[in-house]
């Protein structure tokens, strides 16, 4: 029995410290990539691991579209170059326009658009502000951090509208600035804020304050750091446009925010 304890326990051990996949580091391409197809199949085989040649996809990161090729891992087996392709539920595309999530974004609100407009005349306000956040609200507000930032979230905003206005009763040409307040639902960029703000203050960590660069202690030591960028994209990315929303809250917001558990 005790020889049987020991050698679980010596198990165990060996299945805890099991080493860590190596990094995949492979040679510069003429396109700045890096991949070799001798290289990727000895780093597979040296890590236990294979690739599913049906679902794997390579997309290639561009500021304008390129020529679409493929990639030859095997003698029989290609992994072609996408222009876009989805991950975690989020269709990226090659030049991060989301052009593709809006377009799939939109036909889902459409649809539920459509329901909402059949079963208006058989249920209450209350009813329909819980199908709005189980149907509606669910596929509008995921992966908005990323997405609403482009030229063509407009789409989106016009069908949340003219759901807001079906469920209120109202013709088409009616504002719906006064109708968000009575439903008391965020629209599509006052969701966006609030969801920047959200992963801004869970993920302190990933951001650096301005008191840690500068030895000053000013009104804007609460701050996080703002770093020079030129590029548009980069702008209108996630960490960039997270600051600049969390640093033009008011000074008592972001004091509490700073402070561990707020």
């Amino acid at each position: 029995m005790e020889h049987w304890q020991n050698g679980t326990q010596r198990k165990s051990k060996i299945l805890r410290e099991k080493p860590a996949p190596m990094p995949l580091c492979l040679p510069q391409t003429p396109y700045g990539l890096t991949w070799d197809s001798v290289s990727i199949n000895e780093w597979f085989k040296n890590n236990l691991l294979s690739l599913n040649f049906s679902k794997t996809q390579f997309v290639h990161f561009t500021t304008r579209n390129t020529n679409q090729m493929e990639i030859i891992i095997d003698h029989d087996k290609t992994i072609p170059i996408c222009s876009s392709t989805k991950f975690l539920g989020i269709t990226v595309d090659c030049t991060l326009s989301w052009r593709h999530h809006i377009d799939l974004v939109t036909k889902k609100l459409s649809t539920v658009c459509y329901l909402i407009r059949n079963i208006e005349p058989h249920l209450s306000s209350c009813i329909f502000k819980m199908i709005y956040h189980s149907l509606f609200h669910s596929i509008m507000s995921y992966g908005i951090i990323f997405w609403v930032n482009s030229l063509h979230s407009s789409e989106i905003f016009k069908i949340q509208k003219q759901a807001i206005r079906t469920m209120m009763g109202c013709g088409y040409r009616e504002s719906c600035r006064k109708l968000f307040m009575v439903l008391k639902i965020l629209p599509l960029t006052s969701q966006h804020i609030f969801s920047l703000l959200v992963f801004v203050v869970n993920n302190r960590n990933y951001f650096t304050p301005n008191s840690a660069i500068y030895v000053s202690n000013t009104r804007h030591r609460n701050d996080l750091h703002l770093p020079q960028a030129t590029f548009a994209m980069y702008q209108r990315g996630v960490y960039y446009s997270g600051i600049k929303v969390f640093n033009s809250l008011p000074r008592a917001m972001k004091d509490i925010s700073s402070k561990p558990g707020k």
